[in-house]
């Protein structure tokens, strides 16, 4: 139980410092600092920054995932896919600099040749989306995927340079969903 409280406060630690700063910016020595451990007792639950982050990220989004599946059960098609157009829009708004780390880690990810596990959560996460827009009836709902991922991803990024100012995002969703059930 103290190595998952432990694990815990890491992660929360290294998620509070990411969201602030770049990953190139963040060092152990601080995430360590952050989680009150020494940087040996934070290598002792992560080899390195990489695998902290990717960690962190992964959680993040896991977490989200399991979260929309959850918020999804007992609704009819057109309910899932106005939720998952709210769950990516609660996702730019609430984290905005999520986008940035994610793009960061990714690029990292390439540097270093670890990118099969970014495939695996890929695959998980096109088909989850899938298969909200197959049961809301969406033409070609593999398709759809692609694009509400392209077109959440570039918005997010819109957000973030903006500030926030670009798009009222209620008028947006309103223009996702009527793109995903065309």
């Amino acid at each position: 139980m103290k190595g998952e409280e432990t694990w815990r406060r890491i992660v929360g630690a290294a998620l509070e410092l990411f969201s602030e700063k770049s990953y190139h910016d963040v060092s152990m020595e601080e995430i360590a600092k952050k989680a009150g451990l020494s940087k040996g007792g934070l290598f002792h639950h992560f080899p390195s920054k990489y695998d902290l982050a990717r960690t962190v990220l992964f959680t993040l989004l896991n977490e989200w995932l399991e979260n929309l599946t959850a918020r999804l059960e007992g609704l009819s098609g057109r309910e899932k896919l106005e939720t998952l157009v709210d769950a990516a829009f609660e996702l730019i708004t609430t984290s905005p600099k999520l986008s940035r780390f994610f793009l960061e880690l990714y690029e990292e990810s390439l540097r270093l040749n670890r990118t099969a596990d970014w495939h695996e959560f890929y695959g998980r996460y096109i088909g989850s989306v899938s298969s909200v827009l197959r049961d809301a009836g969406a033409r070609e709902p593999e398709k759809k995927a692609l694009l509400l991922g392209a077109l959440v991803d570039g918005l997010a990024l819109h957000h973030l340079l903006s500030g926030g100012k670009l798009f009222e995002v209620e008028d947006m969703k309103e223009e996702v969903l009527r793109i995903m059930e065309g």
